[in-house]
């Protein structure tokens, strides 16, 4: 805001932020700078905060308001009188003038000075800056959720190692680590204790930096960031870790050349991306080159010419230097968006030797970059400028190709190229299914897991021959995630009976307008004498938006229900007994959210009074979820999921296995399959790319899952079932 703007709403405002700042305990802000105000009378306002809790009984206060430079916090302030500024010990506020005059407003930005803890001396439940040198790392992989995650092991001169995991919503938002031995700096970094170790966790205001680990090379930071601070103090920091880990700090990574690979091994290979192609939901390839030819006969993956990206002419150039990586599971989407031509890194990239089937007796190199991050395992772009792109540059200036082209290459005899299963088209065999961890696992045949006993897990790549229930409403159920229970959802006429009987009581008078409840009785007309009570629970005394509010219901039907829940954030049907208001019969829903309604389950719940929810109208912003709901009024709920039985081939024997799932597997959640038609259609639509009716079993799709065979009990016979995890339907089905 400009300062215009700021003097003339300081006239407006004047008095009542006087009022606030007094009352939040600003005076006290610790901000690690002398901000030259020191008394309430004058004004102070924070631009670029964030609010956390307080870490320390000195800030006298529950909370505190944080500034920082990363975040471009700025104060401005309006003096009452006129004082002799000090020059701050931070540097803060440089002014021409040695005199700020009254009722002048100043703006100043934020530079604190920051205190680096060693390893060795972090400590659970503090807020800390650090400096380490990266010992180990996963690039940015995409969670369950919508962040991103690094996991980043770091270690310093105190022989101390902390292990971080950090989230965020932006991937280039977190730190970019190209190579073990690279120096980070974390600003505001949560210390936690987990299993009795601690653990380094991002949290508000957390801010990184990365530098070249290397003796000698630029002191550059890399970050997102536009702002930061970095003094002659921090680069003596790097310097000295540098100087550490060169001589402390062991890569364990191998990197390695093309042509000086030693099969089979895990190496990290920095090359050039020439071509790349999609080949099915589940797999990705990119056509590399590193300046250097390997050695051995190598595989090489027929595309179709319309899914292949790159230049063809320079790829003919080149085909006796490139390679081809096949990617997997969670690294596709990563792969599919890099650039044709960047530089980039793969981390515990795979060479092995395999044949084809029609050829056993010749074996073929492979590079596999398996799904999952174990090991480090993924992939980086590097950027321009970076040194280790500068370097592979010139070496591929450097490289003759009129002398590769006309030499003789390992590479060439028309057999090398094929593919990863026999397809008529002669492209890969499609997988409609992707692993969403345990990618390491070796495919296991279901002759092998039928003559197993013991309950284990197993990856499987098979067929679908057929799937009950055929009806596929039929297949979403109610499940209790504490005693397991299963449970069919009720329908609209079963619900509508219920409501019906529960409206029979007669609402009470003097349960109404409780200290957290306003209510209204209605009148139904042309009904008899049916009243339908609504309480409005209240927040800080005052009655929320429609959108944000919960409301509870006497006396309605499902249908008055479902035209409230259009409008309210939540809707909780009720009945008066004695002294409060309680939830109906679990048989009942014991809230609507939208169209859903969410069961509690009978066996496993300990209902509570209505009145159990004062607590959460109390909060400062309750959010009114379910299992929020569930959790004050004593209630276990129910989850919706898909429950249905797969009979999987893949040649060497069938296999039932069941499905039981809430979202994951369709990606669609079970919850709202019942209550949207769109989601019934896709439901179908995948159902019958997975198992089209009147297909032949050569010609259904693959599908790669995880499984674990376990015991259920039947009487007194046990009897070995096996269950889908961990797998999800592919994007592109």
């Amino acid at each position: 805001m400009p300062l215009e703007e700021i003097r003339g709403s300081f006239r407006v405002f004047e008095n009542s932020l006087r009022g606030s700042l007094q009352k939040v305990g600003f005076e006290h802000l610790q901000v690690g700078c002398d901000c030259a105000s020191k008394y309430v009378q004058d004004i102070m306002v924070v631009a670029g905060f964030s609010v956390s809790k307080s870490t320390s009984e000195a800030d006298g206060h529950c909370c505190r308001l944080e500034v920082s430079d990363e975040a471009g916090s700025t104060i401005y302030i309006k003096m009452k009188r006129k004082i002799k500024s000090r020059e701050s010990t931070h540097q803060v506020c440089t002014r021409s003038s040695n005199t700020i005059t009254g009722s002048e407003t100043v703006a100043m930005s934020v530079a604190p000075s920051y205190t680096y803890t060693p390893l060795n001396l972090v400590k659970g439940g503090t807020i800390v800056n650090l400096y380490g040198a990266v010992k180990f790392f996963k690039p940015p992989y995409k969670c369950k959720g919508t962040d991103y995650c690094s996991v980043i092991t770091i270690v310093d001169q105190s022989d101390a190692k902390l292990i971080c995991s950090l989230f965020n919503v932006n991937r280039d938002a977190l730190p970019q680590i190209y190579k073990n031995g690279d120096i980070v700096r974390f600003h505001r970094i949560k210390i936690k204790e987990f299993s009795g170790q601690l653990q380094g966790i991002s949290s508000s205001g957390f801010a990184a930096l990365t530098f070249d680990g290397t003796v000698g090379t630029p002191v550059v930071p890399r970050t997102s960031s536009k702002l930061f601070t970095f003094t002659d103090e921090d680069r003596k920091t790097i310097e000295d870790l540098r100087i550490w880990v060169a001589s402390n700090l062991l890569n364990s990574a191998v990197a390695a050349k093309l042509s000086g690979i030693q099969p089979p091994m895990y190496f990290d290979l920095t090359c050039q991306l020439v071509g790349k192609a999609k080949l099915d939901g589940s797999s990705y390839l990119l056509k590399v080159w590193d300046g250097t030819k390997c050695p051995f006969l190598y595989w090489k993956v027929v595309v179709r010419e319309d899914d292949f990206e790159g230049d063809s002419v320079l790829i003919h150039r080149l085909r006796n230097l490139t390679v081809d990586v096949v990617v997997y599971d969670n690294h596709v989407q990563l792969a599919k968006s890099l650039k044709v031509g960047s530089f980039i890194r793969l981390y515990s990239l795979h060479a092995k030797f395999q044949s084809p089937e029609d050829e056993p007796d010749v074996s073929y190199l492979q590079f596999h970059l398996h799904g999952g991050t174990t090991y480090g395992r993924g992939i980086t772009s590097l950027p321009e400028g970076h040194a280790d792109v500068e370097d592979l540059k010139k070496f591929l200036n450097s490289v003759d190709l009129m002398e590769d082209e006309s030499s003789e290459s390992p590479s060439e005899p028309e057999n090398a190229y094929f593919t990863l299963g026999s397809c008529s088209e002669g492209c890969q065999q499609l997988s409609v299914t992707v692993l969403r961890d345990h990618q390491h696992f070796e495919v296991t045949a279901l002759s092998t897991i039928l003559n197993s006993r013991s309950p284990q897990p197993y990856r499987i790549r098979a067929k679908l021959r057929q799937f009950e229930p055929e009806k596929l409403h039929q297949s979403v159920k109610l499940h209790c995630p504490q005693c397991k229970l299963l449970q069919e959802v009720p329908d609209g006429s079963e619900l509508d009976l219920i409501l019906q009987e529960a409206s029979a009581t007669c609402p009470r008078p003097d349960l109404q307008n409780t200290s957290f409840c306003e209510s209204v009785v209605w009148d139904t007309e042309n009904q008899g004498q049916r009243r339908v009570v609504i309480h409005f629970v209240k927040h800080d005394e005052l009655l929320q938006d429609p959108e944000d509010s919960l409301i509870m219901i006497e006396g309605g039907t499902l249908e008055e229900i479902l035209k409230l829940s259009k409008k309210f954030k939540g809707i909780i049907p009720v009945r008066a007994m004695e002294d409060d208001l309680e939830l109906l019969d679990l048989s009942a829903p014991f809230l609507w959210q939208g169209n859903i309604p969410h069961y509690g389950c009978k066996h496993c719940s300990n209902p509570k009074a209505i009145a159990s929810l004062s607590p959460l109208a109390a909060q400062k912003d309750p959010l009114w979820e379910p299992t929020t709901i569930a959790q004050a009024l004593g209630l276990v709920p129910l989850e919706y999921v898909f429950v249905m039985k797969f009979m999987l081939d893949d040649g060497t024997g069938t296999l039932n296995v069941y499905l039981m799932d809430c979202k994951d597997f369709f990606q669609i959640p079970a919850s709202e399959v019942l209550t949207n038609n769109i989601f019934q259609e896709n439901i179908e639509r995948i159902m019958n790319k997975l198992c089209p009716s009147g297909t032949n079993l050569d010609d259904l799709p693959w599908l790669d899952c995880f499984i674990k065979s376990y015991y259920v009990t039947d009487g007194r016979e046990q009897q070995i079932c096996y269950r889908v995890f961990d797998t999800t339907i592919a994007e592109d089905v």
